[in-house]
C-alpha cells in the first residue's frame, strides 16, 4: 500500500512539473509564433487581402476564424487548387465571386504555421500596435533601468551591437555621461516626440557591424526601453541651464514630483487624487522616479543634426580606402623581398653594420618599445576580437581601464618618439645613400602623426575602443574578404580617416628606409631558426639512405673518399 502511494506521489510531483514548465515557456512560444505569424502575413497576404479595410484582389480576412472552420482553411491555403477541383462548394464559390483569381498553393507552410496565422487574426494582430510603438509615458521603472543599461552597454544588445553611450553621450539625474563621437542625445526625445524617435530607434543611426549586416537592429523591447530611458533622461536633466535652449523640456512642478506605485509605474499627484507628493527624500522623490505623466513639450533646437544621417564617402575616400590598403601590402612585401635579396649580396660585415645602424635609429629606449608594441596590440586586439571587446566594456570600470590603458600606451611611444627624433635631427651626416636618409625621416614622421592622432582622437572621442569595434575592426575584416566597406571608415571623422591612412603610408614607406634592414634580418632568423628541424631531418634522411645503400659494398673506396670530404668540410666549418 505504501508502495502504492509513493508511486502516485512521485507521479504527481511529476505532473505539478511539467504543468509549470508548461506554463513558464507557453509565453515564450505564444510571443514567437505571434512574430512567425505576423511575418508571414506581411510577406505573402497582404499584397491581395486586408484587415478590417474590405476586399482588395482577395476577401477581407477580418473574422475569418468565425466564418471557415480551421481545417477549411489551413487544407484551402496549402492548396486551393486541390480545393476548387474537389468540388467544393465554398471554394467554387469565392473563384466565382473573384473573378476566377485562384489562390497560390503555399505548400510550404505547415500546418502550426497557418495555424498560428489563424489566432493571429482572431486577435486581430494586424490591428494591434507594435511593442516599440507603446507611448514612452507608459514605461514602468523597470523598463526604464532595462533602458539605461541597454544605453550604456550593461546589458547588452540581443542582435550583439555596440551600446549608444559608445559613441553618444546623455544627460540623466547621474550626470553627464557617454561616448563623444556623436551628438548628445538628451534633449533628442523632446526635440522629436514619440513617433520620430520610434521610427530613428528601428535603424542604426550610422553604418556599422554587426547592425548594419543584420536584418534587425534591436528587437521591440529593446528599442521601448531605450525611448522610455530617453524621455526619463529629458525629465531628470539637472545640468546647469537646460531648459528651452538647449532643447530639453523640463517638468514645470519640481515640488510635486510623481511617487512610483505598487505596479511600478509613476503616479502624477496632479493627475491621480490620493497618491500625494513624494517627500525628498523617499526613494519616488529621487531623479530616477520622475517620468510618467508628465508632459515633454516639444522643443526643437536650430542646426540641430543629431538625428540626420551622417555624410558617405566621396569617390576620392572611396578609391582611397579601397586601393591603398592593397598597395601598401604589395609594396610592403615586395619590397622587403627585394631588400632581403639586396642585402644578401652585401659583405656579412657591411651588413651587419648597416642593420645595428638602423636599430640605433628606430630601436629607440625602452620607453618607445614598450609603448609602441602596446599600442600595436591593443590596436589587432580591437581588430581581431572586436565582440570580446564590447563584451569587455560592458562594464564601466573594464572600459575605463581599457581606454586608459590605450592613452598611456599611446602617451609613452609618443614620449619615446621624441627621443628618437630629438637623437635623428641632431646627429651628423650619415654615411647612406639620401633616398634611404630622406626615407627614414618621413616614415618617423609618419610613425608620429600615427600616434599623435591616435591619442588626439582617444581623448577626442571618448570610448574609441567601443566605437571602432563597429566600424574600422570590421573595415579591415572587409579588406581581408576582398570587398572593402569603405563607408563604414567614410562617415567618421577627419582625423579618424587621417589616422587610418597614416598607417597604410607607414607600410608603404618601410621597404625604401633603412628599418626595412631589420625587418630582413628578423624574417632571416625567423627562418633560420623555423628551417633548422627540417635541416636536420634532411641531413639525417641522407645519412640514413647513405647507409642503407648497396654502394657501400660494392664501391667501398668511393665511400671512404666522400667520409674524408665530410671530414674536411667539417674541420673547414
Amino acid at each position: 500500500m505504501s508502495g502504492r502511494f509513493d508511486i502516485g506521489a512521485c507521479a504527481l510531483r511529476a505532473a505539478f512539473i511539467v504543468v509549470l514548465v508548461a506554463r513558464i515557456a507557453a509565453p515564450g512560444a505564444a510571443h514567437a509564433d505571434a512574430a512567425e505569424a505576423k511575418r508571414i502575413f506581411t510577406t505573402r497576404c497582404t499584397a491581395c487581402h486586408t484587415f478590417g479595410k474590405g476586399v482588395k484582389v482577395g476577401p477581407d480576412l477580418k473574422g475569418v476564424a468565425e466564418r471557415r472552420q480551421r481545417a477549411w482553411i489551413i487544407k484551402f491555403v496549402q492548396s486551393s487548387s486541390t480545393v476548387i477541383a474537389s468540388g467544393d462548394k465554398t471554394a467554387t464559390d469565392l473563384l466565382a465571386q473573384f473573378n476566377q483569381m485562384r489562390m497560390p498553393d503555399w505548400v510550404d507552410l505547415t500546418d502550426a504555421q497557418i495555424g498560428s496565422i489563424i489566432d493571429w487574426l482572431a486577435a486581430n494582430g494586424p490591428d494591434q500596435q507594435d511593442i516599440d510603438a507603446r507611448l514612452a509615458e507608459s514605461a514602468t521603472l523597470a523598463e526604464i533601468e532595462s533602458g539605461r543599461q541597454l544605453f550604456h552597454g550593461t546589458r547588452p544588445l540581443k542582435h550583439g551591437g555596440a551600446a549608444c553611450a559608445a559613441c553618444h553621450s546623455i544627460r540623466d539625474s547621474e550626470g553627464a555621461i557617454g561616448g563623444s563621437l556623436a551628438p548628445d542625445l538628451t534633449g533628442i526625445y523632446s526635440a522629436y516626440q514619440d513617433g520620430a524617435v520610434t521610427q530613428f530607434l528601428r535603424h542604426p543611426c550610422f553604418q556599422r557591424y554587426p547592425e548594419s549586416a543584420n536584418a534587425a537592429f534591436l528587437t521591440p523591447e529593446e528599442s521601448f526601453y531605450l525611448k522610455g530611458y530617453l524621455r526619463h533622461a529629458v525629465l531628470t536633466d539637472r545640468s546647469k541651464g537646460a531648459g528651452v535652449a538647449a532643447g530639453v523640456a523640463k517638468p514645470v512642478d519640481r515640488t510635486a514630483l510623481p511617487s512610483a506605485s505598487a505596479d511600478g509605474r509613476v503616479r502624477d499627484p496632479a493627475v491621480e487624487p490620493g497618491a500625494g507628493p513624494a517627500s525628498p527624500g523617499s526613494a519616488a522623490g529621487s531623479p530616477a522616479a520622475v517620468t510618467a505623466t508628465q508632459h515633454v513639450a516639444w522643443a526643437p533646437r536650430s542646426g540641430d543634426t543629431s538625428i540626420v544621417p551622417p555624410p558617405h564617402a566621396t569617390r576620392l575616400e572611396s578609391t582611397l580606402f579601397a586601393g591603398v590598403p592593397y598597395l601598401a601590402l604589395l609594396v610592403l612585401f615586395v619590397g622587403l623581398g627585394v631588400r632581403h635579396v639586396l642585402s644578401r649580396r652585401r659583405a656579412e660585415a657591411d651588413r651587419r653594420a648597416a642593420t645595428t645602424s638602423a636599430w640605433q635609429l628606430f630601436g629607440g629606449g625602452a620607453v618607445w618599445r614598450v609603448g609602441l608594441v602596446a599600442t600595436i596590440l591593443l590596436h589587432l586586439l580591437a581588430i581581431v576580437m572586436p565582440r570580446a571587446v564590447l563584451a569587455w566594456n560592458g562594464a564601466p570600470m573594464r572600459l575605463y581601464l581599457l581606454e586608459a590603458a590605450g592613452i598611456l600606451s599611446t602617451a609613452l611611444a609618443i614620449v619615446g618618439w621624441v627621443q628618437i627624433m630629438r637623437r635623428y635631427v641632431g646627429r651628423g651626416p650619415a654615411p647612406r645613400a639620401a633616398a634611404s636618409e630622406l626615407a627614414d625621416g618621413v616614415l618617423l614622421s609618419l610613425l608620429g602623426l600615427a600616434l599623435v592622432s591616435s591619442l588626439v582622437i582617444s581623448v577626442t572621442y571618448r570610448w574609441s575602443s567601443s566605437w571602432a569595434a563597429g566600424t574600422i575592426a570590421p573595415y579591415i575584416v572587409s579588406l581581408a574578404d576582398g570587398e572593402p566597406a569603405t563607408e563604414l571608415i567614410g562617415q567618421l571623422p577627419f582625423l579618424v580617416r587621417l589616422h587610418v591612412l597614416s598607417w597604410f603610408a607607414v607600410a608603404i614607406l618601410v621597404p625604401f628606409s633603412s628599418f626595412a634592414l631589420v625587418l630582413v634580418s628578423l624574417a632571416h632568423r625567423v627562418l633560420e631558426v623555423i628551417g633548422r628541424p627540417f635541416e636536420a631531418a634532411a641531413s639525417a634522411g641522407k645519412a640514413t639512405a647513405r647507409k642503407l645503400s648497396p654502394a657501400r659494398w660494392l664501391w667501398p673506396e668511393e665511400d671512404a673518399v666522400e667520409l674524408v670530404r665530410e671530414d674536411n668540410a667539417k674541420g673547414h666549418s
